[in-house]
């Protein structure tokens, strides 16, 4: 499994515009990009699930306001 100890920045921008998500879950994925080994895979995976959440957390709000 290759690791990366260095993410480079510009391309972590790129993942955080990539995918629709709130200030505080972008924060969640920065901090896992910081720690000392972690893999791309990981930090797509954390976005994607942060994403989806907060798409069914707005489904079911839409549904409470009808």
């Amino acid at each position: 499994m290759p690791t990366n100890n260095l993410i480079n920045p510009l391309a972590l921008g790129k993942v955080l515009k990539k995918y629709n998500l709130t200030p505080q879950n972008k924060q969640q994925v920065v901090l896992l990009s910081k720690r000392k080994i972690t893999t791309w895979s990981a930090i797509h995976r954390l976005a994607r699930k942060l994403e989806f959440r907060k798409s069914v957390v707005d489904q079911q709000q839409q549904q409470q306001q009808q």
